[in-house]
């Protein structure tokens, strides 16, 4: 925006962020700036003209290529006479078809006072280098100021918990949710089986990428890494003992959290119990049910 030639590429692949990133470049941007963000997918020419135009604070009726070329030539030098230059953003620059690129190299060529009356920021994949390239996209190519190349953002790592009993793996558990029960109770989200296991025996918080296990009272308690707690951040291979079970967490990337060292049963008061939720959403379902059953078995007497 700054440099006078005003124009930008941005390209990778998909999952790479660009539209994320075109998002916080339009926020970011003064109120009063013209803004247009078109994608260019296949887009013919007068819809790509009339886009801009409606984006632009102008909806015109008009019936030729031309008219709304020209149209949009007289509000980019306009405006950028009274104000700021507009920003036209076009993204999937590698799919518009030639006809369309011919119309923005016309729009890249316009100038105001031996300025430049249009920034552009042009999006596209990794292999839209070679239309910039080409002879016909000269105009653009001339004016280009920075070309940033992204990668592929990597796929977030869920937290894994492994359940074994005896040495035997019963479970592998992906840490989705926020909160996850451990207990006895066929109502908790990893159900232990036994006796020295209480109904509801710890509770996983998960914080972002810092994960705390809470022991909610239970009879015979809960320990990591063969240490009794009664809350503890966990690490990446930290293993939790209930009962006669063992579960380890696999997650490189977990972090401390200071804020959630100090997490007991106290904290936990101010949500209420998952088990009590389920159990009232099963209550609930029950009487529809019965409900029903008796409207049913009155309707048939």
């Amino acid at each position: 925006m700054a440099d006078e030639r005003g124009v930008g590429l941005l390209h990778g692949p998909e999952s790479s962020g660009k539209s994320e990133l075109i998002e916080r470049f339009v926020q970011e941007l003064q109120p009063s700036v013209a803004v247009a963000v078109v994608d260019g997918t296949r887009l013919r020419t007068a819809q790509l003209l009339t886009s801009i135009l409606k984006q632009y604070g102008y909806c015109v009726e008009l019936n030729s290529t031309g008219e709304l070329l020209n149209m949009l030539r007289v509000i980019i030098v306009h405006e950028t006479r009274s104000n700021i230059a507009p920003v036209l953003i076009v993204q999937n620059i590698n799919q518009m078809y030639p006809s369309a690129l011919h119309v923005l190299c016309t729009l890249a060529s316009q100038m105001v006072h031996s300025r430049f009356a249009l920034r552009i920021v042009l999006v596209g994949d990794l292999y839209f280098r070679r239309i910039i390239s080409s002879p016909s996209m000269r105009c653009i190519a001339d004016r280009l100021v920075g070309d940033f190349e992204l990668e592929a953002l990597p796929e977030p790592e869920l937290p894994k918990l492994i359940v074994t009993l005896y040495g035997e793996t019963l479970q592998e558990f992906e840490l989705v949710k926020s909160r996850v029960m451990i207990g006895r109770s066929e109502l908790g989200d990893i159900v232990c089986d036994g006796e020295s296991v209480s109904r509801q025996h710890a509770l996983l918080i998960r914080d972002k990428d810092s994960i705390v296990i809470i022991d909610l009272k239970s009879r015979n308690g809960t320990f990591v890494n063969s240490r009794p707690i009664s809350s503890k951040v966990l690490r990446d291979n930290d293993i939790v003992v209930i009962g006669d079970y063992r579960i380890k967490l696999k997650f490189a990337g977990a972090q401390p959290d200071s804020d959630l060292d100090d997490l007991g049963i106290a904290d936990t008061a101010k949500m209420r119990s998952i088990a009590d939720a389920r159990r009232e959403e099963d209550a609930d379902a029950t009487a529809i049910s019965e409900n029903t059953f008796v409207n049913q078995r009155a309707e048939l007497d």
